[in-house]
């Protein structure tokens, strides 16, 4: 009997962890890049914020922040480009000239005009006073684009830096606003573009992109053939949310990034990459993908070697360390149950066992990584907290009912437990849902906020559904749940499977009866759901994959109100 139960839930755990082990290993493999680069880049975007740092709050970087950032793109880049001319950056072409660095110097112009004129006149005093770190001087960076101010304003401020400076002036935009606007041209001394495959109107895959800037290029470079054009950003995220064919990754970042630098460098393209490092205050209004752009991440280090190899999400073996744990404790937990189990239900436990342990420790491996600042870090841990529970709870009534013994009860923490995170995770995932597609506009709500509540408020707030990202990795487990338990309770006997579906007793023990009231509470729920996953494909278009994935797990949710419908449920 002791032989018997220590190997049964041996071998359940060995199973599990396998399985956990090559859930987490097998994504995670180092990628070797088609195309790797040996060189140094040209200039990368320059914006040394970290930690709790926001302009948002004007908690801005210090002369020593700034240093040292600097020194971590010796010998990576030749130069920076910074956004404006002042909140600190002011330090910045001192501390580039000492390192033998470029600069790139803008001023940042917006609706104030007291602003504006501030930032004016410190990018002329720095143009002057660093002429041999500062090369090129940019007036703007996506004014038109942001509706800040008329074509015929941002003019003025060109007019104005061109004559009191010698350096080449500029002003930067997202291509379009170049051909939509090309009195602009005769302004300055050369055109700066912004070419981002993964935010166009019609996102592009890393493997196309590079053909869609040579096609940009060649547009730009057709409608002002007597003007030199500088690319003024160009990345990929490394994380974050799908855009149809545009999959935010590592691998993607660092595919993307070696084909256009040794592009640029065959071609004499001049460029700057967006960006140097990871912004976390960005996550405030562009959701998880605008903190992830960085070559670098929010702790100034490299993300990979631009000569490779390539580790989507080098942290993996932390998250299969907590879902060993989670593998371990359960076992024990339920290692007299296991003791009895046929071999058919101990691949199955251990199978089922797998799945709970990386549900969970996926959810809580992301919670750690991809949460910025106080509001978003909350709103992390709960939903890291309710897919921890649920994996808990899940893995225990997936072992109740492998167990032959009808006498085992359902287990007080099990069912109680179980009901409520089951019903959390529901109403999280139908409000999540209706956020992806239907939302209001960041431009409408957030700006009538004050600038330090955005980053705090933002998890609840129904912006634009495109800085959404999908919740599958939070409530996936919670939509699956009920599906596979109610599968487990039919193949071992313990109940007819629409009975162990319906919501309110997939955790607890059940029996049929006739449904009393009308249901149509569920009814409607269920509905609901099934009319967001349409709609999300409907806005997303059937590319995205990562779209389907969550439309499947709406689906899924759909499924046990359904089948509440028509049971009722007594313990």
């Amino acid at each position: 009997m002791m032989h018997r139960s220590v190997l049964k839930p041996a071998a359940v755990a060995l199973l599990a962890l396998l399985l956990t082990f090559a859930a987490w290993w097998w994504p995670n493999r180092p990628v070797a890049l088609p195309n790797p680069y040996d060189g140094v880049i040209e200039s990368v975007s320059f914006a040394p914020f970290r930690g709790t740092q926001s302009p948002l709050t004007g908690n801005f970087p210090s002369e020593a922040d700034i240093a040292t950032a600097l020194d971590a793109l010796i010998g990576k880049a030749a130069g920076v480009r910074t956004y404006t001319a002042l909140e600190g950056m002011q330090a910045v072409p001192e501390l580039a000239k000492a390192r033998g660095l470029k600069v790139f110097a803008g001023a940042w112009l917006g609706p104030l005009p007291r602003v504006n004129q501030n930032e004016i006149a410190s990018l002329i005093d720095l143009a002057n006073r660093f002429p041999g770190t500062i090369e090129r001087v940019l007036v703007g960076n996506e004014v038109l684009l942001r509706k800040d101010l008329p074509v015929e304003k941002l003019i003025e401020h060109i007019r104005t830096v061109k004559a009191a400076v010698k350096q080449p002036v500029t002003y930067a935009d997202v291509w379009e606003f170049w051909l939509r606007n090309p009195q602009l041209a005769g302004e300055v001394d050369f055109i700066t573009i912004h070419i981002l495959p993964y935010w166009e109107d019609f996102p592009l895959p890393v493997e196309v992109g590079n053909g869609h800037v040579a096609h940009i290029l060649d547009e730009v470079r057709k409608a002002f053939p007597d003007k030199p054009v500088v690319i003024g950003e160009i990345g990929w995220p490394s994380h974050g949310r799908d855009r149809e064919k545009a999959v935010p990754g590592r691998v993607q970042l660092a595919t993307f990034i070696t084909n256009f630098l040794n592009k640029a460098r065959a071609e004499g393209i001049r460029y700057n990459v967006i960006e140097a490092f990871d912004q976390p205050w960005k996550s405030g209004q562009e959701g998880t993908v605008g903190a992830n752009w960085g070559l670098f991440d929010e702790n100034w280090q490299p993300k990979f070697d631009l000569s490779g190899p390539v580790v989507e999400l080098p942290q993996w073996k932390l998250g299969f360390a907590a879902g060993a744990l989670l593998i371990l404790v359960v076992t024990a937990m339920r290692r007299e149950r296991i003791a009895g189990y046929s071999p058919a239900r101990l691949i199955a436990g251990g199978a089922l066992l797998a799945l709970a342990a990386y549900a969970g420790s996926r959810a809580g491996l992301e919670a750690w990584l991809f949460a910025y600042m106080p509001g978003p870090e909350l709103w992390a841990a709960v939903k890291a907290a309710i897919a921890i529970g649920l994996a808990l709870t899940f893995a225990a009534t997936c072992f109740r009912l492998l167990s032959d013994d009808p006498r085992l009860p359902a287990g007080g923490w099990t069912v109680v437990g179980g009901q409520l995170l089951l019903l959390l995770a529901t109403v999280l995932g139908f409000a999540l849902g209706l956020l992806l597609v239907v939302g209001v506009t960041d431009d409408i709500l957030v700006p009538i906020l004050p600038q330090g509540t955005v980053s705090l408020l933002w998890p609840l707030l129904p912006v634009d559904g495109r800085y959404r990202d999908f919740p599958t990795v939070y409530v996936g487990l919670a939509a699956l749940a009920p599906l596979v338990v109610a599968l487990l309770a039919a193949w071992t006997g313990r109940d007819r499977f629409l009975d162990r579906l319906a919501f309110g007793r997939v955790f607890g023990t059940v029996r049929a009866g006739r449904p009393k009231g009308r249901g149509w509470v569920a009814g409607l729920a269920a509905a609901g759901f099934v009319a967001q996953a349409v709609a999300l494909i409907a806005i997303e278009t059937p590319d995205n994959v990562e779209a389907w994935y969550w439309a499947a797990c709406l689906a899924l949710f759909a499924l046990p109100l359904a089948a509440s419908v028509r049971r009722q449920w007594i313990e």
